[in-house]
């Protein structure tokens, strides 16, 4: 069965190193995604059906610290557009056993069914970015941390409040209920601009502006960790700013 959940947020963790063991390796060269502009908007409903996202490029995630020769992979795959107002950013999650029990904002939800996306405006200092963490209930984690780069995030500021922020999710399955087998989730988040102006960088973003962006997918229960650009660390650690893929910004209209 289908489910669907929307939640408009007026507002603001960490995800911690977990156990695991690195199976692929590290690539010499970061990702980039183009951030084309949507034609109309999008409605924010945790669904992939509106024609943009369709003809948006996917994002497939890496999944380095999975033997995915014994492992059957939990895909993710991520989409982003952007508008004068908001970046938009929509993922999909293979997932047979759905787990989300968090319901109170800025709850530890990186510790179940999850997606985060890391990001800055500002190319010079990578290490300081602001996090977004949500789970399949459409619970949010925001903050900005700070210190960041080649070695672990060193601090953040969990009390940090964002504003205007839209997320929706939908899930093929039952939820909580490990006895059958699920399908997958979709969560989709727009987060206004303005939310990005403390760090340094322009905002809100012009054609061909760059921004350093993580995005990545918890591993819940029985899951698998997941991410766009690999952290190269020996155990999953999502929170390495050096790492952080690129995302260029475009004027360019999508499926245009």
């Amino acid at each position: 069965m289908l489910y669907s959940l929307l939640f408009t947020l007026v507002l603001a963790g960490s995800a911690s190193t977990q156990e695991s063991t690195r199976f692929q390796a590290v690539p010499d060269e970061l990702p980039i995604y183009q951030v084309l502009r949507t034609n109309e908007g999008i409605q924010v409903d945790g669904r992939l059906d509106e024609a943009d996202w369709q003809n948006a490029a996917p994002i497939a995630f890496v999944m380095p610290w999975s033997d995915l020769e014994k492992e059957e992979p939990q895909s993710t795959t991520a989409r982003l557009l952007w508008d004068d107002d908001n970046l938009y950013i929509i993922y999909e999650c293979v997932d047979p056993y759905l787990h989300s029990e968090v319901t109170e904002h800025d709850g530890a939800v990186y510790q179940e069914d999850a997606v985060e996306i890391f990001a800055t405006p500002n190319m010079e200092v990578p290490g300081n970015y602001y996090g977004y963490e949500m789970n399949i209930n459409g619970t949010l984690l925001d903050y900005i941390a700070f210190r960041g780069g080649k070695e672990r995030t060193k601090a953040i500021h969990p009390s940090w409040q964002s504003e205007g922020v839209v997320i929706a999710t939908t899930y093929d399955g039952t939820l909580n209920d490990h006895s059958d087998t699920d399908q997958s989730w979709i969560l989709e988040i727009s987060i206004p601009h303005d939310n990005f102006r403390h760090l340094g960088g322009q905002i809100p973003p012009q054609d061909g502006d760059q921004w350093r962006a993580g995005l990545n997918r918890t591993k819940g229960y029985q899951g698998q960790f997941g991410l766009w650009s690999d952290t190269g660390t020996p155990k999953a650690d999502f929170h390495r700013a050096n790492r952080f893929g690129i995302l260029t910004f475009s004027a360019a209209a999508v499926g245009r």
